[in-house]
């Protein structure tokens, strides 16, 4: 009945593979999608239901497109190798798949495995925030779920929200259910390394091809948040696949330009005062 599909570079997967099976619905196979035969997973034969497959080359859409074409059954949930499930969040995700009368793809509301709090934020306020929201996204503003003008993404605080569920733009790609009929398993992602913007480009592509996202609140998983100021490395691979993702979605070049220059001048003050602060 379901295919858990989960791209790799291998190691130790226990905490996933561990809640996955724990569940209150248990997968009927695992899918670790490995790039080569160099990699492997530690204690993979405690897990009765894992395959292990090789994608042949390195890339994270890659080697879930791979792992895609491997699944065997109706319902395919795609996730990542550092994500922790509830105990039925796989449950909940079937059943509203289930209840939608749309073609639709379905994930759950994150957490800071460290902290049990929201990944994202709510809405900050002031009038400096809301000139902010207003220079990248216009009128519209902030609104949870959405993907702005400048091709920078709102999260879902489940603070923000009083009904069950919520139609989105978007959907992080580390916890998703899809019906297999439904799977992109064309290589979308156009540079190497690490797929930044992935999860833009796509929600872009399922929506596009007439694919409805939604999130379910009392659905919930974790992960490991480390927020920290990019390199000037990642900024720039960062900014390379914004901007095709920008061009791809038909969106605003100049808003996020303005985006990146807010992001800089803030990361430069930050690593001032970081400084100033250890000279002290």
């Amino acid at each position: 009945m379901i295919s858990v599909v989960i791209p790799s570079l291998g190691g130790d997967l226990d905490d996933t593979l561990d809640s996955v099976n724990a569940g209150s619905i248990c997968p009927d196979e695992i899918i670790a999608c490995l790039p080569n035969d160099t990699h492997s997973v530690k204690d993979a034969f405690k897990y009765k239901n894992l395959t292990i497959v090789y994608a042949k080359r390195y890339g994270q859409v890659y080697q879930r497109i791979c792992g895609f074409k491997e699944a065997k059954y109706d319902y395919v949930l795609q996730l990542d190798d550092d994500v922790v499930v509830s105990y039925n969040c796989i449950e909940l995700l079937v059943d509203f798949l289930n209840k939608t009368h749309v073609k639709s793809a379905i994930s759950p509301c994150w957490y800071n495995v460290d902290t049990g709090k929201p990944l994202h934020q709510i809405r900050r306020s002031g009038l400096f925030m809301s000139f902010y929201y207003w220079l990248v996204n216009g009128l519209d503003g902030y609104r949870p779920g959405k993907v702005s003008l400048a091709g920078t993404n709102f999260g879902i605080n489940p603070v923000e929200v009083e009904i069950d569920s919520l139609n989105l733009d978007w959907q992080p790609g580390g916890c998703v259910l899809h019906k297999k009929e439904n799977l992109i398993l064309n290589d979308f992602y156009p540079y190497g390394g690490k797929a930044y913007s992935e999860d833009l480009m796509h929600s872009f592509l399922l929506r596009q091809s007439g694919i409805s996202l939604f999130v379910v609140m009392k659905a919930t998983c974790m992960t490991n948040i480390n927020q920290r100021i990019l390199t000037r490395k990642e900024i720039i691979s960062d900014f390379k696949a914004r901007l095709y993702f920008v061009r791809m979605a038909d969106l605003s070049m100049i808003r996020m330009l303005i985006y990146y220059m807010i992001y800089i001048m803030k990361s430069v003050i930050l690593i001032c005062a970081f400084k100033k602060s250890n000279l002290v």
